[in-house]
């Protein structure tokens, strides 16, 4: 049978109810010995869970760990406290502000809760802002020194293209001239290969700019050939996958679908090169890389799937945001995936994942047919 609420329980109740706050109070071993909110979603466990039981054994260790230098530093001082801590809840990761204080004949520390996660949210916002911003003039000045050798590299393989092509005509039909023919063939091969690096180079730096300052990439003309970008793509991470996992395509026959093509590939190389990074080097037979395409009404659905690591629940929430990264520092920049987002949204398009911890990740993309 539940005790009816005293009059000083009951007022502080209905001053929560209006507040986003919670009230704890602690013994100085960190005990339990009361809570009152005004609701129960902001908990991480159920009150009769908790009550009696010291916060070592329901927060974890790094809460934990706060909230006791806190009730010392309150118990050795006499003097308000104050940090901030985070929770993974059932609605997602929440942030709290906790005010510690000494209560007249009160046997501990009470702790008043407020839920700040607005208030980050905003903050965090506030600084990827400004860190657009930055990487945003960043990225014109990168743009400007390498398009103009790019400029000139171009346009003195275009030069070269011509007047290896009048050669080879040249030749044409001479005799003895055979190997010489050969050779001028797998030079063109080989400056095909230099026109392809420079256009990448070109739409790095494009996607640096598309992603800092917004800009449209998506052509109401131009269409992009799915399956050709995902085996160009797959062309160029195969020295980074094939020691550690089989490549497995299956593609439909799909019609075209709106935006660039080149850009679609950076989508697709940036997918691979994860997939491939999330499984170790030297089984490559026990693991696989596997693209899908096939047609979906009026989309086209990519998916790109592995059986590497897979990705922690924690972090499958914020997998796309900008500078989020699990890499070392130095390592990963965090934009990476945030770029191929941006990409497929400015196509008209939709980026999902699904991942399972030790079984493998799937990233899925869903363009608009042309």
């Amino acid at each position: 049978m539940t005790r009816p609420l005293d009059p000083v329980e009951e007022l502080l109740r209905v001053v929560l109810g209006l507040t986003d706050c919670l009230v704890f109070e602690f013994d100085a071993e960190g005990r339990y010995l009361a809570a009152w909110t005004s609701s129960d979603s902001l908990l991480a466990a159920p009150r009769e869970a908790f009550l009696g039981r010291r916060i070592s054994e329901v927060m974890d260790p790094a809460t934990a760990a706060l909230t006791l230098e806190s009730i010392q530093r309150v118990l050795t001082r006499g003097q308000p406290d104050r940090f901030e801590y985070s929770l993974e809840l059932e609605g997602g990761r929440r942030w709290f502000s906790a005010d510690a204080m000494l209560v007249p004949q009160r046997p501990g520390v009470a702790f008043m809760v407020r839920d700040i996660t607005r208030q980050k949210t905003l903050e965090l916002s506030l600084l990827q802002a400004d860190r657009l911003a930055a990487l945003g003039t960043l990225a014109a000045g990168v743009a400007h020194e390498v398009n103009n050798p790019l400029g000139y590299i171009a346009s003195n393989l275009n030069f070269i293209e011509e007047e290896m092509a009048e050669v080879q005509q040249a030749l044409a039909g001479t005799p003895g001239t055979e190997g010489l023919a050969l050779t001028l063939e797998e030079c063109s091969e080989a400056l095909a290969e230099v026109r392809q690096g420079t256009t990448r180079i070109h739409n790095v730096v494009g996607d640096l700019k598309t992603f800092a300052r917004g800009e449209d990439i998506c052509s109401g003309e131009e269409r992009a050939d799915v399956r050709r970008a995902l085996e160009m793509s797959i062309n160029m991470a195969m020295p980074e996958l094939r020691h550690r996992a089989r490549m497995v395509l299956q593609a439909e026959e799909v019609p075209p679908v709106r935006g660039s093509e080149s850009r679609l590939g950076q989508v697709f190389l940036n997918l691979l090169l994860n997939a491939a990074q999330s499984i170790p080097e030297g089984a490559p037979g026990k693991n696989t890389v596997e693209a899908h395409v096939r047609a979906e009404e009026h989309n086209v659905v990519i998916e790109i799937r592995d059986t590497g690591q897979g990705i922690p629940p924690e972090n499958l929430k914020r997998i796309f945001e900008p500078f989020f990264t699990t890499r070392p520092a130095g390592v990963g920049t965090g934009l990476g995936l945030a770029i191929c987002h941006s990409i497929v949204i400015a196509m008209r398009g939709e980026m999902s994942v699904e991942s399972t911890v030790g079984k493998g990740t799937c990233f899925r993309v869903r363009l608009p047919t042309a």
